[in-house]
């Protein structure tokens, strides 16, 4: 399995809430459909008064990954409607190669908790 991995910074919990509803309803579906696609998950960590996050897509192999890709196999996918809600990104994207692993990845599909819940 290949990990698709990209960074960025939502700043604000308004934001980040935004852009996990935008990747529910959009980027998340049209991964969904493409072939070898085995799912998708946005993670965030608090930094100060920033939420960074990372967004992993999870391909069967290399091939499948670049169903996505439009520009260099490295190339970040970032709509402008999305480069104007975040507050900074990476403008390429890492690949994993995985090796060994258990369980289930991705987790469940809920909005992310506040600050308070954490």
């Amino acid at each position: 399995m290949i990990i698709r991995f990209w960074r960025a910074f939502a700043g604000s919990d308004d934001v980040l809430d935004a852009y996990a509803d935008h990747l529910r309803r959009t980027t998340f579906v049209e991964m969904a459909e493409l072939p070898g696609h085995l799912g998708a998950t946005m993670a965030r960590k608090v930094r100060g008064t920033d939420n960074e996050l990372v967004v992993m897509s999870f391909w069967e192999d290399m091939g499948s990954a670049g169903h996505f890709v439009k520009g260099d196999f490295d190339d970040a996918v970032v709509k402008p409607s999305t480069q104007k809600l975040l507050k900074s990104f990476d403008l390429k994207v890492e690949y994993f190669e995985t090796l060994v692993s258990t369980g289930v990845v991705g987790g469940h599909d809920r909005p992310a908790p506040s600050r308070k819940e954490i």
